[in-house]
């Protein structure tokens, strides 16, 4: 036998092989070959639709199962605002998996917004909006610091059993905080939880039975206090000292 044939011998067989995978491959990229009739959301869901997953996916069932790009598929799905993570598999012969881990709601952020416990803020539909939550006002780099100062804040007025209704961070850094009992607090700048601090004790030895009358504490002195009344009290009642020697605001 000669070289070329024994060459031949190996070579047209390889090549019919390529051919037959080639074709395969042109075969089963029909999507009507292998199409994905079914998408099974595998969740418990409270906010996402099932309609805004299908939205999601949709565009890529025409792909057929082998030819279906999950990452593409996991992407798209990640947009919608109450996602957090998803997980997407194929499961022979024709089901689209999807699991879906939403969003925990810590406070809505601003008028349109959430900010989730992990600190991340995004814009949900407003029907989907909770109004119990505690509304947060400030500048969107400082997110992660406004939940972490209000964790810190929910703790140091646990002794009173008072929450926090709202926080808000002023563009120059000043903090404010309103009550469940419709006081505003005025933190400042600097020392916020040490101006807490002094607002409970306050709070548990004289300011409780005058809280239906205050409408704002300011915190903002270096010891001591004032206080802001609510229309209607008498000036007797506004000149009362419940402040200690009030000293210059920092």
């Amino acid at each position: 036998m000669s070289k070329w044939v024994r060459v031949g011998s190996i070579i047209l067989p390889l090549a019919l092989i390529v051919a037959g995978l080639s074709a395969l491959v042109i075969w089963s990229r029909e999507p009507d070959r292998f199409p994905l009739r079914k998408v099974e959301v595998r969740s418990v869901l409270k906010y996402v639709r099932e309609d805004e997953i299908e939205a999601a996916v949709s565009p890529f069932l025409a792909k057929g199962f082998f030819w279906l790009n999950v990452r593409s598929v996991q992407a798209n799905l990640q947009q919608i605002p109450w996602v957090q993570s998803v997980g997407v598999r194929r499961v022979w012969p024709d089901r689209l998996q999807v699991l879906v881990q939403e969003r925990t709601a810590q406070a809505r952020w601003g008028d349109k917004g959430v900010l989730s416990t992990e600190g991340v803020i995004f814009y949900p539909a407003p029907d989907t909006i909770s109004d119990k939550l505690p509304r947060f006002d400030g500048p969107n780099g400082y997110a992660k610091e406004m939940l972490e100062n209000y964790l810190t804040f929910l703790e140091v007025l646990g002794p009173i059993g008072l929450t926090v209704q709202s926080v808000g961070l002023s563009p120059n850094g000043s903090w404010q905080i309103m009550l469940d009992n419709d006081v505003a607090v005025i933190l400042g700048k600097t020392a916020l939880v040490e101006r807490l601090a002094r607002f409970v004790l306050a709070y548990q030895s004289r300011l409780q039975t005058e809280k239906e009358h205050i409408a704002y504490v300011d915190l903002r002195y270096t010891n001591g206090f004032a206080i802001g009344w609510k229309k209607g009290v008498q000036n007797e009642k506004k000149r009362e000292e419940l402040t200690h020697h009030v000293q210059e605001a920092r």
